[in-house]
Protein backbone atom coordinates (compact mmCIF):
# COMPACT_ATOMS: atom_id res chain seq x y z
CA UNK A 1 0.00 0.00 0.00
CA UNK A 2 1.39 3.30 -1.08
CA UNK A 3 1.87 5.76 1.49
CA UNK A 4 -0.61 9.25 1.43
CA UNK A 5 0.70 12.60 0.98
CA UNK A 6 -1.10 15.72 2.94
CA UNK A 7 -1.10 18.40 2.64
CA UNK A 8 -2.99 20.94 5.09
CA UNK A 9 -4.82 23.75 4.57
CA UNK A 10 -7.09 26.40 6.63
CA UNK A 11 -10.38 27.07 5.38
CA UNK A 12 -12.53 29.51 6.81
CA UNK A 13 -14.76 29.11 9.28
CA UNK A 14 -18.00 31.81 9.55
CA UNK A 15 -20.48 31.91 12.44
CA UNK A 16 -19.82 30.08 15.94
CA UNK A 17 -20.14 26.66 17.00
CA UNK A 18 -23.14 25.05 17.28
CA UNK A 19 -22.18 21.07 17.24
CA UNK A 20 -21.39 19.22 20.35
CA UNK A 21 -17.92 18.68 21.19
CA UNK A 22 -14.83 20.22 19.08
CA UNK A 23 -16.49 19.40 15.89
CA UNK A 24 -18.16 22.53 14.44
CA UNK A 25 -18.42 20.84 11.04
CA UNK A 26 -17.49 17.61 9.65
CA UNK A 27 -15.37 15.44 8.70
CA UNK A 28 -16.16 15.08 5.43
CA UNK A 29 -14.79 14.96 1.69
CA UNK A 30 -14.91 16.89 -1.50
CA UNK A 31 -13.08 16.67 -4.97
CA UNK A 32 -12.48 13.20 -5.13
CA UNK A 33 -9.92 11.62 -8.11
CA UNK A 34 -8.26 8.14 -8.91
CA UNK A 35 -5.56 8.45 -6.26
CA UNK A 36 -6.73 11.18 -3.74
CA UNK A 37 -9.52 12.89 -2.04
CA UNK A 38 -9.90 16.41 0.09
CA UNK A 39 -11.16 15.44 3.83
CA UNK A 40 -12.12 18.68 5.61
CA UNK A 41 -13.70 19.58 9.59
CA UNK A 42 -14.33 22.41 11.81
CA UNK A 43 -13.43 22.77 15.60
CA UNK A 44 -13.56 24.70 18.38
CA UNK A 45 -11.15 25.60 19.49
CA UNK A 46 -8.70 24.88 16.33
CA UNK A 47 -6.60 21.94 17.62
CA UNK A 48 -4.34 19.52 16.25
CA UNK A 49 -5.94 16.14 14.74
CA UNK A 50 -5.43 12.47 13.47
CA UNK A 51 -7.35 11.61 10.24
CA UNK A 52 -7.02 8.12 10.35
CA UNK A 53 -7.63 6.03 6.72
CA UNK A 54 -7.84 2.70 5.73
CA UNK A 55 -9.43 0.43 2.80
CA UNK A 56 -13.15 -0.27 3.76
CA UNK A 57 -11.88 -4.05 2.81
CA UNK A 58 -9.41 -3.79 5.40
CA UNK A 59 -11.58 -1.93 8.06
CA UNK A 60 -14.36 -4.61 7.77
CA UNK A 61 -11.95 -7.47 8.23
CA UNK A 62 -9.65 -6.61 10.67
CA UNK A 63 -11.57 -3.06 12.16
CA UNK A 64 -8.46 -1.18 11.95
CA UNK A 65 -7.19 1.68 9.69
CA UNK A 66 -4.03 1.14 7.82
CA UNK A 67 -2.87 4.59 7.34
CA UNK A 68 -2.37 7.49 10.26
CA UNK A 69 -1.86 11.14 9.83
CA UNK A 70 -0.39 14.02 11.89
CA UNK A 71 -2.13 16.96 11.17
CA UNK A 72 -1.16 19.99 12.94
CA UNK A 73 -3.67 22.79 14.07
CA UNK A 74 -4.40 25.65 12.10
CA UNK A 75 -2.02 28.64 12.79
CA UNK A 76 -4.59 31.40 12.20
CA UNK A 77 -7.38 32.86 13.69
CA UNK A 78 -9.21 30.19 11.11
CA UNK A 79 -10.08 27.06 12.61
CA UNK A 80 -11.05 25.07 10.01
CA UNK A 81 -8.56 22.13 8.49
CA UNK A 82 -8.96 21.21 4.76
CA UNK A 83 -6.20 17.73 4.40
CA UNK A 84 -5.48 16.53 0.82
CA UNK A 85 -4.63 13.22 0.99
CA UNK A 86 -3.17 11.98 -2.16
CA UNK A 87 -1.61 8.43 -3.19
CA UNK A 88 -4.28 6.04 -2.36
CA UNK A 89 -5.30 3.33 -4.66
CA UNK A 90 -7.73 3.77 -7.42
CA UNK A 91 -10.68 2.00 -7.33
CA UNK A 92 -11.01 1.45 -4.06
CA UNK A 93 -13.45 1.88 -1.36
CA UNK A 94 -11.79 3.89 1.71
CA UNK A 95 -13.12 4.61 5.09
CA UNK A 96 -12.12 7.54 7.71
CA UNK A 97 -12.45 9.13 11.00
CA UNK A 98 -10.57 12.38 12.86
CA UNK A 99 -9.76 12.58 16.41
CA UNK A 100 -9.19 15.21 18.48
CA UNK A 101 -7.95 15.94 21.54
CA UNK A 102 -9.70 18.76 23.54
CA UNK A 103 -7.67 18.77 27.04
CA UNK A 104 -8.57 15.59 28.77
CA UNK A 105 -10.78 14.76 26.58
CA UNK A 106 -10.56 12.70 23.46
CA UNK A 107 -13.24 13.40 20.64
CA UNK A 108 -13.55 10.98 17.71
CA UNK A 109 -15.94 11.37 14.75
CA UNK A 110 -18.11 8.78 13.08
CA UNK A 111 -16.86 6.89 10.09
CA UNK A 112 -16.73 9.04 6.64
CA UNK A 113 -16.63 7.29 3.09
CA UNK A 114 -15.67 7.93 0.26
CA UNK A 115 -14.34 5.78 -3.30
CA UNK A 116 -11.79 6.96 -5.75
CA UNK A 117 -11.98 6.97 -9.34
CA UNK A 118 -13.56 3.38 -11.08
CA UNK A 119 -12.22 2.12 -13.94
CA UNK A 120 -14.19 2.39 -17.06
CA UNK A 121 -17.21 0.12 -17.55
CA UNK A 122 -17.46 0.02 -13.43
CA UNK A 123 -21.19 1.24 -12.45
CA UNK A 124 -21.71 4.60 -11.24
CA UNK A 125 -24.19 5.66 -8.38
CA UNK A 126 -24.69 8.85 -7.13
CA UNK A 127 -27.64 11.01 -5.57
CA UNK A 128 -28.54 14.70 -6.51
CA UNK A 129 -30.47 17.95 -4.80
CA UNK A 130 -30.99 21.14 -4.93
CA UNK A 131 -32.72 23.91 -2.78
CA UNK A 132 -31.80 23.14 0.68
CA UNK A 133 -32.19 26.41 2.03
CA UNK A 134 -33.38 26.81 5.06
CA UNK A 135 -36.78 26.40 7.44
CA UNK A 136 -37.54 28.62 10.01
CA UNK A 137 -39.38 26.52 12.03
CA UNK A 138 -41.22 22.71 12.44
CA UNK A 139 -39.60 19.78 11.33
CA UNK A 140 -36.25 20.44 9.81
CA UNK A 141 -36.62 19.27 6.30
CA UNK A 142 -33.14 19.17 5.21
CA UNK A 143 -32.10 16.44 7.57
CA UNK A 144 -34.45 14.47 6.50
CA UNK A 145 -33.62 14.72 3.09
CA UNK A 146 -29.90 14.17 3.93
CA UNK A 147 -30.64 11.18 6.09
CA UNK A 148 -32.86 9.94 3.27
CA UNK A 149 -29.95 10.19 1.01
CA UNK A 150 -27.18 8.54 4.18
CA UNK A 151 -29.71 5.54 4.77
CA UNK A 152 -29.62 4.79 0.80
CA UNK A 153 -26.24 5.25 0.41
CA UNK A 154 -25.64 2.53 3.46
CA UNK A 155 -27.62 -0.04 0.90
CA UNK A 156 -25.46 0.55 -1.72
CA UNK A 157 -22.82 3.55 -1.80
CA UNK A 158 -22.66 6.44 -3.47
CA UNK A 159 -19.66 7.66 -5.50
CA UNK A 160 -20.42 11.39 -4.55
CA UNK A 161 -23.45 13.54 -3.95
CA UNK A 162 -24.08 16.48 -6.16
CA UNK A 163 -26.28 19.62 -4.90
CA UNK A 164 -27.26 21.99 -7.76
CA UNK A 165 -27.51 25.20 -5.90
CA UNK A 166 -29.00 27.47 -3.62
CA UNK A 167 -27.21 25.57 -0.24
CA UNK A 168 -28.46 27.86 1.80
CA UNK A 169 -30.65 30.94 2.35
CA UNK A 170 -27.77 33.37 2.26
CA UNK A 171 -24.10 32.87 2.94
CA UNK A 172 -23.67 33.99 6.25
CA UNK A 173 -22.18 32.30 9.47
CA UNK A 174 -25.77 30.82 11.20
CA UNK A 175 -26.87 29.92 7.77
CA UNK A 176 -23.83 27.48 7.55
CA UNK A 177 -24.01 26.57 10.82
CA UNK A 178 -27.66 25.47 10.50
CA UNK A 179 -26.81 23.78 7.07
CA UNK A 180 -24.06 21.38 7.98
CA UNK A 181 -25.71 20.81 11.22
CA UNK A 182 -28.15 19.06 9.13
CA UNK A 183 -26.65 17.15 6.54
CA UNK A 184 -23.90 15.63 8.46
CA UNK A 185 -24.64 12.09 8.12
CA UNK A 186 -24.96 12.98 4.38
CA UNK A 187 -21.72 14.32 4.06
CA UNK A 188 -20.21 11.52 5.65
CA UNK A 189 -21.59 8.74 3.65
CA UNK A 190 -19.68 10.15 0.16
CA UNK A 191 -18.12 13.32 -1.24
CA UNK A 192 -19.73 16.44 -1.67
CA UNK A 193 -19.83 18.11 -4.87
CA UNK A 194 -21.88 21.31 -5.15
CA UNK A 195 -22.50 24.11 -7.87
CA UNK A 196 -23.26 27.90 -6.82
CA UNK A 197 -26.65 29.01 -6.79
CA UNK A 198 -28.12 32.76 -6.90
CA UNK A 199 -28.73 32.65 -3.07
CA UNK A 200 -24.62 31.80 -2.76
CA UNK A 201 -24.05 35.32 -4.21
CA UNK A 202 -20.65 33.81 -5.10
CA UNK A 203 -19.42 34.35 -1.73
CA UNK A 204 -16.28 33.45 -0.26
CA UNK A 205 -17.67 31.45 2.74
CA UNK A 206 -18.72 28.78 -0.31
CA UNK A 207 -15.92 28.57 -1.91
CA UNK A 208 -13.95 28.20 2.04
CA UNK A 209 -16.62 25.50 2.83
CA UNK A 210 -16.40 23.16 -0.11
CA UNK A 211 -13.58 21.08 -2.12
CA UNK A 212 -14.01 21.52 -5.49
CA UNK A 213 -13.15 18.87 -8.63
CA UNK A 214 -10.17 20.79 -11.01
CA UNK A 215 -11.97 23.75 -13.01
CA UNK A 216 -11.86 27.21 -13.70
CA UNK A 217 -13.39 30.75 -12.91
CA UNK A 218 -12.78 32.31 -9.68
CA UNK A 219 -10.48 30.03 -7.34
CA UNK A 220 -10.15 27.74 -10.67
CA UNK A 221 -13.27 26.07 -9.12
CA UNK A 222 -16.34 28.61 -9.97
CA UNK A 223 -17.34 25.77 -12.76
CA UNK A 224 -15.25 22.40 -13.13
CA UNK A 225 -15.24 19.03 -14.32
CA UNK A 226 -15.26 15.27 -12.68
CA UNK A 227 -14.28 12.76 -14.67
CA UNK A 228 -15.05 9.62 -13.11
CA UNK A 229 -14.74 6.35 -15.23
CA UNK A 230 -17.59 5.89 -17.85
CA UNK A 231 -18.79 9.20 -16.13
CA UNK A 232 -18.57 12.67 -17.13
CA UNK A 233 -19.89 15.42 -15.04
CA UNK A 234 -19.42 18.97 -15.69
CA UNK A 235 -20.67 21.87 -12.91
CA UNK A 236 -21.33 25.34 -14.15
CA UNK A 237 -22.44 28.65 -12.74
CA UNK A 238 -25.14 30.20 -14.29
CA UNK A 239 -25.55 33.00 -11.75
CA UNK A 240 -22.33 34.13 -13.64
CA UNK A 241 -24.30 36.73 -16.26
CA UNK A 242 -21.06 38.62 -17.89
CA UNK A 243 -20.58 37.76 -21.22
CA UNK A 244 -17.07 36.72 -20.45
CA UNK A 245 -17.80 34.39 -18.23
CA UNK A 246 -20.61 33.18 -20.11
CA UNK A 247 -18.31 32.58 -23.42
CA UNK A 248 -15.79 30.85 -21.27
CA UNK A 249 -17.71 28.72 -19.85
CA UNK A 250 -19.39 27.91 -22.62
CA UNK A 251 -15.87 27.02 -24.36
CA UNK A 252 -15.11 24.79 -20.65
CA UNK A 253 -18.23 23.05 -21.25
CA UNK A 254 -17.55 21.92 -24.52
CA UNK A 255 -14.11 20.84 -23.95
CA UNK A 256 -14.94 18.84 -20.78
CA UNK A 257 -18.12 16.91 -22.66
CA UNK A 258 -15.86 16.13 -25.50
CA UNK A 259 -14.46 13.22 -24.00
CA UNK A 260 -14.91 9.44 -24.75
CA UNK A 261 -17.12 8.94 -21.50
CA UNK A 262 -20.22 6.97 -22.01
CA UNK A 263 -22.36 8.95 -19.87
CA UNK A 264 -22.51 12.87 -19.92
CA UNK A 265 -24.04 14.83 -17.42
CA UNK A 266 -24.67 18.62 -16.63
CA UNK A 267 -25.16 20.09 -13.59
CA UNK A 268 -26.41 23.82 -12.57
CA UNK A 269 -28.65 25.75 -11.10
CA UNK A 270 -30.92 27.76 -13.19
CA UNK A 271 -33.54 25.76 -15.42
CA UNK A 272 -33.29 24.92 -18.78
CA UNK A 273 -36.56 24.40 -19.31
CA UNK A 274 -39.16 24.35 -16.63
CA UNK A 275 -43.09 24.71 -16.24
CA UNK A 276 -42.24 26.60 -12.69
CA UNK A 277 -45.83 29.18 -12.14
CA UNK A 278 -43.38 31.68 -10.53
CA UNK A 279 -39.39 31.43 -12.76
CA UNK A 280 -40.39 28.98 -15.63
CA UNK A 281 -37.91 28.91 -18.19
CA UNK A 282 -36.64 32.11 -19.93
CA UNK A 283 -32.92 31.98 -19.23
CA UNK A 284 -31.50 32.02 -22.53
CA UNK A 285 -29.73 28.73 -21.82
CA UNK A 286 -31.34 26.77 -24.36
CA UNK A 287 -29.58 29.09 -26.64
CA UNK A 288 -26.22 29.53 -24.53
CA UNK A 289 -25.92 25.90 -23.63
CA UNK A 290 -28.14 23.46 -25.54
CA UNK A 291 -26.38 23.77 -28.61
CA UNK A 292 -23.28 22.77 -26.66
CA UNK A 293 -24.94 19.92 -25.08
CA UNK A 294 -26.67 18.24 -28.23
CA UNK A 295 -23.68 18.60 -29.81
CA UNK A 296 -20.94 16.33 -27.64
CA UNK A 297 -23.75 14.17 -27.00
CA UNK A 298 -24.82 14.90 -22.90
CA UNK A 299 -27.30 12.67 -21.47
CA UNK A 300 -28.91 14.62 -18.36
CA UNK A 301 -28.82 18.07 -17.65
CA UNK A 302 -29.48 18.48 -13.07
CA UNK A 303 -31.33 21.84 -12.58
CA UNK A 304 -32.97 23.54 -9.24
CA UNK A 305 -34.57 26.93 -8.72
CA UNK A 306 -37.64 25.90 -9.35
CA UNK A 307 -39.05 24.04 -6.06
CA UNK A 308 -40.61 21.38 -7.75
CA UNK A 309 -40.16 17.98 -9.92
CA UNK A 310 -40.04 17.77 -13.97
CA UNK A 311 -38.84 15.64 -16.72
CA UNK A 312 -38.36 17.36 -20.01
CA UNK A 313 -36.84 15.42 -23.13
CA UNK A 314 -35.57 18.03 -25.65
CA UNK A 315 -33.02 16.89 -29.26
CA UNK A 316 -32.22 13.45 -26.61
CA UNK A 317 -31.68 15.32 -24.17
CA UNK A 318 -33.28 14.82 -20.85
CA UNK A 319 -33.37 17.86 -18.37
CA UNK A 320 -34.42 17.12 -15.10
CA UNK A 321 -35.73 20.12 -12.26
CA UNK A 322 -34.36 18.95 -8.64
CA UNK A 323 -35.30 21.60 -6.23
CA UNK A 324 -37.01 19.46 -3.91
CA UNK A 325 -33.93 19.60 -1.30
CA UNK A 326 -35.94 20.97 1.59
CA UNK A 327 -37.22 24.12 0.49
CA UNK A 328 -41.12 24.60 0.44
CA UNK A 329 -42.51 23.39 -2.74
CA UNK A 330 -43.80 25.61 -4.89
CA UNK A 331 -46.59 25.15 -7.44
CA UNK A 332 -46.22 24.49 -11.32
CA UNK A 333 -48.07 26.58 -13.85
CA UNK A 334 -51.71 25.17 -15.35
CA UNK A 335 -49.19 24.73 -18.90
CA UNK A 336 -46.46 22.43 -19.43
CA UNK A 337 -43.48 23.52 -21.68
CA UNK A 338 -42.63 21.33 -24.52
CA UNK A 339 -41.23 18.14 -23.77
CA UNK A 340 -42.20 17.72 -20.20
CA UNK A 341 -42.85 14.00 -19.55
CA UNK A 342 -43.38 14.37 -15.85
CA UNK A 343 -44.00 17.12 -13.44
CA UNK A 344 -45.00 16.75 -9.72
CA UNK A 345 -45.16 19.66 -7.13
CA UNK A 346 -46.09 19.35 -3.18
CA UNK A 347 -42.67 16.98 -2.50
CA UNK A 348 -39.23 17.40 -0.95
CA UNK A 349 -37.16 15.11 -2.69
CA UNK A 350 -33.38 13.39 -3.82
CA UNK A 351 -32.71 12.06 -7.62
CA UNK A 352 -31.14 8.22 -6.94
CA UNK A 353 -28.89 7.87 -10.58
CA UNK A 354 -27.20 4.72 -11.49
CA UNK A 355 -24.82 4.00 -14.63
CA UNK A 356 -23.70 1.20 -16.07
CA UNK A 357 -22.88 -0.52 -19.98
CA UNK A 358 -26.00 -0.72 -21.02
CA UNK A 359 -27.47 3.03 -19.92
CA UNK A 360 -28.59 5.28 -17.12
CA UNK A 361 -31.18 4.45 -14.29
CA UNK A 362 -32.97 7.46 -12.48
CA UNK A 363 -35.26 7.39 -9.51
CA UNK A 364 -36.99 10.33 -8.23
CA UNK A 365 -37.03 9.42 -4.58
CA UNK A 366 -40.04 11.19 -2.78
CA UNK A 367 -39.23 12.03 1.40
CA UNK A 368 -42.10 13.97 2.38
CA UNK A 369 -45.25 15.95 1.34
CA UNK A 370 -44.71 19.28 2.18
CA UNK A 371 -46.05 22.98 1.77
CA UNK A 372 -45.46 26.07 3.96
CA UNK A 373 -47.17 24.80 7.00
CA UNK A 374 -46.93 20.73 6.61
CA UNK A 375 -44.36 18.47 6.50
CA UNK A 376 -45.45 15.16 5.87
CA UNK A 377 -43.19 11.93 5.34
CA UNK A 378 -43.57 9.74 2.82
CA UNK A 379 -40.78 6.76 2.79
CA UNK A 380 -40.44 4.47 -0.31
CA UNK A 381 -42.31 6.98 -2.46
CA UNK A 382 -41.38 7.19 -5.99
CA UNK A 383 -42.16 10.32 -7.80
CA UNK A 384 -40.73 9.13 -11.46
CA UNK A 385 -38.49 6.44 -12.49
CA UNK A 386 -37.05 5.86 -15.31
CA UNK A 387 -34.31 4.32 -17.71
CA UNK A 388 -32.30 5.62 -20.81
CA UNK A 389 -30.20 2.93 -22.85
CA UNK A 390 -27.28 4.25 -23.80
CA UNK A 391 -27.50 5.41 -27.46
CA UNK A 392 -23.62 4.34 -28.38
CA UNK A 393 -25.20 0.67 -27.63
CA UNK A 394 -28.41 0.75 -29.83
CA UNK A 395 -26.51 2.30 -32.50
CA UNK A 396 -24.19 -0.03 -33.55
CA UNK A 397 -23.50 -3.26 -34.38
CA UNK A 398 -21.10 -4.66 -32.25
CA UNK A 399 -18.27 -5.53 -34.08
CA UNK A 400 -18.26 -9.30 -33.72
CA UNK A 401 -21.30 -9.57 -35.53
CA UNK A 402 -19.89 -7.53 -38.31
CA UNK A 403 -17.59 -9.99 -38.72
CA UNK A 404 -19.72 -12.98 -38.89
CA UNK A 405 -22.08 -10.75 -41.52
CA UNK A 406 -18.88 -10.07 -43.51
CA UNK A 407 -17.30 -13.71 -43.76
CA UNK A 408 -21.04 -15.01 -44.68
CA UNK A 409 -21.50 -12.73 -47.74
CA UNK A 410 -17.60 -13.19 -48.59
CA UNK A 411 -18.52 -17.12 -48.92
CA UNK A 412 -21.62 -16.21 -50.48
CA UNK A 413 -20.20 -14.22 -53.61
CA UNK A 414 -17.27 -16.45 -53.70
CA UNK A 415 -19.89 -19.47 -53.95
CA UNK A 416 -21.57 -17.38 -57.06
CA UNK A 417 -18.45 -16.54 -58.81
CA UNK A 418 -17.40 -20.27 -58.92
CA UNK A 419 -20.58 -20.73 -60.64
CA UNK A 420 -20.59 -24.58 -59.27
CA UNK A 421 -23.24 -26.50 -60.79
Amino acid sequence: MRRPLITALLILCVGGSAAAGPFDRGPYSGAPDSDAVTICWTGSPPMPGTLEIGSATEYTERARFNQILEVPAPTSDRNGTEVRVTDLEPATSYVYRVIVQSGSETYTSPIGRFRTQPTAGDPVRFAVLADTQQQWEGENRLAAVGDAIATDSDAAPFDFVLHAGDLVESPAGTYWDYWFDSFDAMLLAAPFLPVLGNHEKNSRSYYDAFPHPPGAGQNDERWWALHWGDVAVVGLDTSATRADRIIEQQAYAEKELSGPERHKFVIFHHPVFSSDAYHGSGYGYEKIYHPIFVRTGVDVVLNGHAHNYERIARDGITYLVLGGGGAVPRELATERVDGSIVAVEGRNFYARIATTRKGIAVDIVAVARADETSFTLTPGELLDSFVLPCASDESRTPWAALVVVAALVGILLWILLRGDP
